[in-house]
């Protein structure tokens, strides 16, 4: 069950995370309040994503998403420390930079494929970790 969150979660990321790329990127690197909803439908599969930055809540930025594909709904609860954002925006902003200038799209086309975005790995790296987020399935 674990393993079909994540591949959920690593799917949705990279069309939810750079859907408003630019707000969602800015509101993230000064913890600013957000709140951002998308669907995406890849290879017949569709998924929704709520996510919200609440600001600094004791020293941390606290950022929460819903994420729901078929019948799997994950609750993500992260708290980020401040150069964990430094480190979470940098990749985003700079892979952002490069899909700018290559003309290329965010290649959802495999789970191999999503896995090697450069968005999705340092996301996972922060999800997968239980000191900095919490993942529930419904």
């Amino acid at each position: 069950m674990k393993k079909i969150i994540l591949f959920a979660i690593a799917l949705t990321i990279p069309c939810f995370v750079l859907a408003d790329d630019t707000r969602f990127i800015n509101a993230l690197k000064n913890c600013s309040s957000y709140s951002e909803s998308g669907n995406v439908n890849s290879n017949g599969t569709n998924a929704t994503s709520v996510k919200n930055i609440s600001g600094w809540q004791d020293g941390k930025c606290a950022y929460r998403e819903t994420v729901k594909m078929g019948e799997i709904t994950a609750d993500i609860n992260c708290n980020f420390t401040k150069p964990q954002l430094q480190e979470i925006t940098s990749v985003m902003d700079a892979y952002m930079l490069t899909l700018k200038y290559s003309g290329e799209d965010v290649d959802i086309s495999s789970p191999d494929a999503v896995q090697k975005n450069p968005v999705v790995k340092v996301w996972n790296k922060y999800i997968q970790n239980p000191n900095v987020c919490k993942v529930e399935a419904k």
